[in-house]
């Protein structure tokens, strides 16, 4: 793994000196407010790639009984949560299998079946054989998984499973008491399991806050580590790359947290089913060596998989990725937005900014499945996520990037009207305060300090940009000028000797 990591930081220092550069800076020499970073970009990348994931495996919510799905995840989450080694391997569906696994911390294993119904009678009855009348969930051994229940039906759950033990049910367990150690009490009650799986209430939205700081505390540390070593190759002390790269990596956890949030909101209404037909057209058109590329990135086994269920996968994983790309957009254009009501930015450089974010995402989810393709070849498994975020770093920064500059042909950004402002007013000052050449450079360069996306935003929203730039300047031309040598005007009895000695020979001075 830390082959992989090193890898992955060592290709990003590559994309780095090329169109990342390019991508974060305004062609007219001053910085961007806020330029996209490799850390945000890789953040950005891990959290869009776990998101798809987990929008897609939830798209069982949505089922007729989804909510036994949702019970399944709730209560695993839980778990995990709480530190144990916790994981779901009910999609297998396996005949009698388990829904849920924990290995805990002496190295056994518990296996859990879950079962939610409105009532304990029907739940605990869900686990035994219709045929035949016993309890169906046992391991190898023989002995019975757990069966776990709502949280709300816990107490007669027990009660019935003893009934079921004295019965001789439960093959193997003849102590009705041991009815309190096969019921497990779920962590969610049976309305809350069915709220899960709906949009727009507080069980829905909590569940998906759970998740969703997983989800940004894993984009949140690819963010760090990323910034933070390009931070340490571009020469800054220690200190200051660990503040840089741990403010990109909050800024980076907030932003995939909305996007998580939302689009598993989204992902439970029937946005995905309107969809179907097109993913469902796009699914079925796709090459096998490019479908199979497209699972491996997710995590998904292709092996085995006939076509119809390979393009079923594909169509679901391109339904999730839409909804996250579209919330994406929405999220990183945000601030833009509420820029354009604050009069901070016009409606032509909105669009522009837009235009720039929709291309940047959709080259960085083209980048995000070549890189796994080939990260797969090189090394399954870690060489996949490597190769994902390097490719989607790149693939999004060069679209953004391209598409800048294409945007720039054609409409000139709110900045660079800005920046012309200003270039004519410090040539104007530059007349007035009797700059020289060399002090012209210094102000230059104390006066890119000052031009932060923030500071042109700001000039743009004012109502007199002359007189904004004016201001912005005139500290700096009044601080250049006090800094000069105090020049003191010579006394007659000085000049007198001096031109006495220039002109001794030439004249007869009296």
């Amino acid at each position: 793994m830390k082959r992989i990591l090193a890898g992955l930081i060592l290709a990003t220092f590559f994309i780095n000196s090329s169109s990342i550069q390019a991508f974060a800076k305004e062609s007219n020499g001053y910085e961007e407010e806020s330029p996209t970073t490799i850390g945000e970009l890789g953040g950005y990348l891990e959290g869009n790639l776990k998101t798809v994931e987990n929008l897609t495996i939830e798209r069982k919510f949505t089922y007729e009984k989804g909510h036994g799905f949702s019970a399944e995840r709730a209560n695993n989450l839980s778990d995990v949560l709480k530190g144990r080694n916790a994981t779901v391997v009910g999609d297998d569906n396996a005949k009698n299998g388990p829904d849920r696994k924990i290995v805990n911390r002496n190295g056994e294993v518990t296996l859990i079946q879950d079962k939610y119904y409105s009532t304990a009678s029907k739940s605990v009855s869900a686990a035994f054989d219709e045929e035949t009348g016993l309890y169906r969930y046992v391991d190898a051994e023989g002995k019975p998984m757990q069966l776990e229940v709502p949280a709300d039906q816990y107490e007669k759950a027990v009660e019935s499973m003893a009934k079921k033990i004295e019965a001789g049910k439960v093959p193997g367990v003849t102590d009705p008491n041991e009815a309190s150690n096969i019921v497990r009490k779920g962590k969610v009650t049976y309305q809350q399991a069915v709220n899960i799986t709906k949009a727009g209430n507080i069980d829905s939205l909590k569940y998906d806050a759970k998740n969703g700081m997983i989800v940004a505390a894993g984009a949140i540390g690819i963010s760090f580590v990323l910034d933070y070593a390009i931070c340490r190759y571009n020469g800054l002390e220690n200190k200051e790359a660990l503040k840089e790269a741990s403010l990109n990596g909050l800024k980076t956890g907030g932003y995939v947290f909305a996007t998580y949030v939302i689009s598993s909101q989204l992902a439970k209404t029937g946005i995905p089913a309107t969809m179907a037909p097109m993913t469902d057209a796009i699914a079925n058109n796709l090459g096998k060596g490019l479908s199979e590329a497209i699972l491996q990135t997710y995590g998904v086994e292709a092996a085995g998989l006939s076509s119809s269920q390979i393009a079923g996968q594909i169509s679901k994983l391109l339904q999730s990725q839409i909804i996250t790309g579209g919330v994406i957009v929405v999220v990183l254009t945000a601030p833009d937005i509420v820029d354009l009501f604050r009069g901070r930015i016009s409606k032509e450089q909105l669009l522009q900014n837009l235009c720039v974010t929709v291309v940047s995402v959709g080259g960085a989810y083209v980048g995000h499945i070549a890189g796994g393709a080939i990260g797969t070849l090189i090394l399954p498994g870690g060489g996949t996520t490597a190769g994902a975020i390097v490719g989607g770093i790149a693939g999004g920064a060069t679209a953004g990037f391209v598409s800048k500059w294409a945007l720039s042909k054609f409409f000139e950004s709110d900045s660079d009207q800005m920046f012309e402002i200003i270039s004519s007013k410090f040539e104007t000052m530059c007349v007035d305060y009797l700059i020289s050449q060399e002090e012209a450079d210094d102000l230059v360069d104390d006066l890119k300090d000052k031009l932060t996306g923030s500071t042109l935003k700001d000039m743009y929203q004012s109502e007199n940009r002359e007189k904004f730039a004016e201001d912005l300047m005139k500290p700096l031309f009044e601080s250049k000028v006090a800094s000069r040598e105090k020049i003191v005007v010579p006394t007659e009895e000085e000049v007198r000797a001096e031109m006495l000695t220039t002109m001794k020979g030439i004249v007869f001075v009296h």
